[in-house]
């Protein structure tokens, strides 16, 4: 089997370089899907497996750095989550203008997807270990702020995550370890409950994954094959 080829890009959002791969098997395989990585030390990098896994069974992708990740510019203090979706729209117009994204994401990444759907209309919806925040936090400042809303919130279910879920009429899998320690359980809880409109829902379970899911289906291969056949059969029905 062939490596999957990797082209690098750059997009302009607001005062941010944003940089980033497309990953296909045949040169000018335009993505169908665009990976949105979480927050912490996360990057594009960190899903490079999947994505190469994608494109042999034939999907062509998208990913980048949100600002103050990886190798885009910027600092994650001061950005937001308004800001993330700003900049996956930057980059959704570059690299798919008028076409029809599916969307990974990943944690905090999971949430911009959601709150992407009305916008960008994805097909399918890939979303492992998902966030869910207030719409209070949407435009407050990642650091101190960010994180006092955080701690209060007690009560996840009005997010607009769930709101935007609940209309969703694509095709939605979900992937989650059992022992993730950041996601409260009634938020994993809420996507799946709430997502009654979808054309059809998948979940898989990894036993003993924690919120680290990449890392951890890098080093069992057995459930990375599941979870690649499931993701697959989401973005290619």
């Amino acid at each position: 089997m062939l490596a999957p080829m990797n082209e690098d890009f750059s997009v302009i959002s607001g005062t941010q370089t944003l940089r980033g791969t497309i990953t296909n098997n045949l040169p000018g395989d335009v993505p169908r899907v665009l990976a949105l990585h979480g927050g912490g030390q996360s990057s594009r990098r960190g899903i490079q497996y999947l994505l190469d896994g994608i494109a042999n069974g034939g999907v062509a992708s998208a990913s980048f750095d949100f600002s103050g990740h990886g190798e885009s510019s910027g600092q994650v203090e001061g950005s937001s989550l308004n800001e993330r979706m700003a900049q996956a729209m930057a980059v959704a117009g570059r690299v798919a203008p008028g076409r029809a994204l599916s969307l990974i994401g990943t944690s905090m990444g999971g949430h911009i997807a959601c709150s992407l759907i009305e916008r960008l209309q994805p097909p399918a919806l890939v979303l492992f270990c998902p966030a869910a925040y207030v719409a209070q936090a949407q435009d407050a400042p990642f650091g101190p702020r960010f994180q006092h809303i955080l701690r209060s919130t007690v009560d996840y279910a009005s997010s607009p995550a769930f709101d935007a879920i609940e209309g969703y009429e694509g095709r939605l899998l979900l992937v989650y370890g059992t022992a993730d320690a950041v996601i409260p359980a009634q938020v994993l809880d809420q996507y799946e409950r709430r997502a009654r409109k979808a054309k059809s829902v998948e979940v898989v379970r990894l036993d003993g994954a924690g919120h680290k899911l990449h890392d951890w289906l890098q080093s069992h291969p057995r459930d990375h094959e599941r979870v690649l056949d499931a993701v697959l059969r989401t973005l290619t029905p």
